[in-house]
């Protein structure tokens, strides 16, 4: 242990804390003793394309002989990654949707970061208090941490600012969920996005219900005073959980009759992570503000956005937000090289397709208490129906998986899930394999 190290940036409840890492390279690390590891955490999504991905090392080489910052962080790459992003968002933008035509992007370098900026930005359009999920998690800044639900991020202790954040629930599904994540029956385009808004008829179980209806209950209890909901359309820091889309549908429907603004953070489970390019349009609703982070920057350099109209964008004047390496062009070069990968025809698909394997094989040959969900290749297994909410259990798995060369998230509020974020271009054999190693571990623990 170093021991210049702060006692606070120790991670001790995790198994995998021991090891340092020396290399990488695809979808595999190597240790200080050589030993390789299968990397099914990848940085937490922010490696979404593995490591060292060719094309991303290719352009970090390049632009390192050409231009590597700019001042006022002005560049043809930040232009560039702007219109981008921008246009990504805008594709088969619902009628009566910014009617100037164009959606704005605000550059940043980090998820906390961004969520600061959108906060900022729905203030000022709609001045007011903030709810937010009970599991949600946006970052460990300072402003950041008071939407989070997690102790690890309260610097502030339980006074002040927290008295005016509200939570209302995000079902968690321990038995299985009720109806699909995604709108599968809607046309999409090639980038993933629903060519049209559906409405997802699917029936949702009482959770979800008693979710939806505990969510009115808080808006009608907090209005006026509430004007700006943060939501993740699957959690992940918290735990990898998932909910439909009808439910995510009809929590936005909701928040919007009582005139809330809208912010999706999709800075984990965003760019195809979860199969579409943006999550919320995967479910076939749409937030007045989208955040974006992690891997926008290809697990190589930080970099983070927020997406959205231009009336809200330009919400705040100058000089309220500066950041001296927002959108320097070493990492905007970096970001436009992976949402142009993630653009390869059928991407999406692969994605799917292979998540679904890979959580069918799991499903398949599991135990009953064990319950296996997910979208894409976000990939999540619960412990938490076993006796002792199966926190030890989980711990063990991760620990053993480690000590066979593979590598897995203990996460969840109990530390009772592991979850699978392999590189969304992992084979589907190296998938088999994976899955094939959990269920031993499992097994044996």
């Amino acid at each position: 242990m170093n021991p210049r190290r702060p006692r606070g940036s120790h991670r001790s409840y995790d198994p995998l804390s021991h090891l340092v890492f020396l290399r990488s390279q695809g979808e595999y690390v190597w240790d200080e003793q050589g030993r390789k590891y299968l990397d099914l955490i990848c940085g937490y999504s922010a490696c979404n394309l593995g490591h060292a991905h060719p094309r991303l090392a290719a352009a970090v080489c390049e632009q390192i002989a050409e231009l590597t910052w700019a001042h006022g962080g002005q560049s043809h790459l930040r232009s560039r990654l702007e219109e981008t992003l921008g246009s990504l968002w805008d594709q088969n933008a619902p009628a009566g949707r910014n009617p100037h035509g164009h959606s704005k992007v605000w550059l940043t370098v980090s998820g906390a970061r961004a969520i600061e900026i959108a906060w900022k930005l729905a203030y000022a359009k709609r001045p007011g208090s903030t709810i937010g999920f009970d599991l949600a998690y946006h970052g460990r800044s300072l402003a950041s941490a008071l939407l989070s639900d997690t102790e690890r991020s309260d610097a502030l202790g339980p006074h002040g600012p927290l008295e005016n954040h509200a939570t209302i629930p995000f079902p968690r599904h321990l038995h299985g969920l009720c109806a699909p994540i995604l709108v599968h029956d809607a046309s999409h385009d090639a980038s993933g996005n629903p060519l049209e808004a559906h409405a997802d008829k699917s029936p949702l179980c009482d959770e979800c219900q008693r979710a939806l209806e505990q969510a009115s209950l808080t808006f009608e209890r907090l209005k006026p005073r509430a004007s700006i909901l943060f939501v993740e359309p699957a959690i992940g820091a918290r735990g990898y959980y998932f909910a439909p889309a009808a439910f995510m549908q009809q929590l936005v429907a909701l928040a919007r009759s009582y005139d809330l603004a809208i912010v999706s953070d999709e800075i984990q489970m965003g760019l195809r992570r979860t199969g579409p390019m943006f999550l919320s349009k995967g479910q076939a609703w749409e937030p007045d503000l989208l955040v974006l982070g992690k891997s926008l920057g290809g697990g190589i350099l930080p970099i983070a956005a927020v997406v959205g109209p231009d009336d809200w964008i330009d919400g705040i004047g100058p000089g309220i937000e500066s950041e001296t390496f927002a959108a320097y062009p070493m990492a905007c070069r970096v970001a436009l090289e992976t949402l142009e990968i993630l653009q390869t025809p059928n991407l999406q698909s692969d994605i799917e397709r292979n998540g679904e394997f890979f959580r069918n094989l799991l499903r398949t040959h599991l135990p009953e208490p064990l319950v296996t969900l997910g979208s894409g290749l976000a990939c999540c297994v619960s412990f938490e129906n076993l006796a002792n909410s199966g926190s030890e259990l989980a711990f063990q798995v991760v620990k053993k998986l480690a000590d066979q060369g593979v590598l897995v998230h203990l996460t969840g509020p109990k530390r009772n899930r592991i979850a699978a974020i392999p590189s969304l271009l992992i084979q589907k054999s190296t998938l088999e394999m994976a899955a094939r190693s959990i269920l031993e571990a499992i097994d044996e623990c």
